[in-house]
């Protein structure tokens, strides 16, 4: 599969106020901007209260509309994409992990662990469908959260952890329900997406995905653009980079087995893409990434999400 202008982002802008208070919670209502699979610390809550699309998730593909709940675990890359809808209204809530390990901290007695409790069902997210009773609770809990964070009223700080904690006690009365509602064509694109995930380390043709899948070239092409957002062909460059990124930081592998291991192929075609869509060799981008203790990249204004 040939190039294509894509890049790969951490989110700055969320790292950055979930430092400067570890909850913030936000109603939006203008379209999506963020074009870019990307990722941040802490988890976040997606709350959709109108409109359709579909949210892609670590090695998932969930379907958006009305009353789906979304929750992205930290560090794992996703992106939202609401299609054709002229509405999208969503609330989206961010919490960072060291506010919900001192929760763990003050439940002694119980062992109350929210982060061990959610990577029960999965280690990158969890994904519900409301009722309409549920969507109601919910959305006034997010409300409350958000007018608690910017009144700054006397015990605010009390008022957003009773929010939280309602919020929990409803996911976790939810956690045994099969929750996902997927239309014929989100199947479809989900399952691409599983196959491309699973074999990001292999050389990818379009012919092999035809050969395996029931639909045309053509109709594949169009099926995972209107439904992820994205080409194939971006998407696995993407998800290849971000690997690529992680392994430069958290690991010690030589540049050539990390190429080797998120699926680039010869050491050219890696340095190319890679210096193509950072500015930097790997190399460069390992030493920038430990000399100032952050990682490149950065997005540095707050896209809509």
């Amino acid at each position: 599969m040939e190039d294509e202008q894509v890049s790969f982002a951490i989110d700055d802008y969320t790292n950055h106020f979930l430092a400067a208070y570890p909850v913030h919670c936000e109603f939006r209502t203008i379209p999506l901007e963020q074009q870019l699979l990307h990722s941040h610390n802490g988890y976040e809550i997606y709350l959709v209260l109108q409109g359709t699309g579909t949210y892609l998730v670590g090695d998932r593909l969930y379907p958006l509309h009305a009353g789906s709940l979304t929750i992205i675990h930290p560090n794992v890359i996703h992106r939202p994409f609401h299609g054709h809808s002229k509405e999208f209204y969503r609330y989206v809530f961010s919490i960072d992990e060291s506010y919900l390990d001192q929760l763990h901290t003050i439940c002694k007695l119980s062992d109350l662990s929210i982060p061990r409790l959610l990577a029960e069902r999965h280690p990158d997210s969890n994904h519900f469908f409301l009722s309409a009773q549920q969507l109601d609770r919910v959305q006034t809990l997010f409300a409350e959260l958000t007018q608690a964070l910017v009144g700054h009223e006397l015990g605010y700080e009390l008022a957003v952890l009773r929010s939280i904690a309602d919020f929990f006690l409803i996911v976790f009365g939810l956690q045994g329900e099969n929750t996902t509602k997927h239309t014929g064509d989100q199947h479809l694109a989900r399952d691409v997406l599983s196959y491309l995930i699973g074999h990001h380390q292999e050389p990818l043709l379009i012919e092999d995905l035809v050969t395996r899948f029931p639909v045309s070239r053509s109709q594949l092409f169009t099926l995972f653009k209107e439904t992820t957002g994205t080409t194939i062909k971006q998407f696995l460059i993407e998800y290849r980079l971000n690997k690529a990124k992680r392994l430069l930081i958290e690991s010690d592998l030589a540049v050539s087995e990390v190429s080797a291991a998120v699926g680039f192929g010869d050491m050219s075609h890696f340095f190319h893409v890679f210096k193509k869509e950072t500015g930097l060799t790997p190399k460069q981008y390992r030493v920038e990434a430990f000399k100032r203790h952050i990682k490149p990249n950065y997005l540095n204004t707050p896209p809509a999400k």
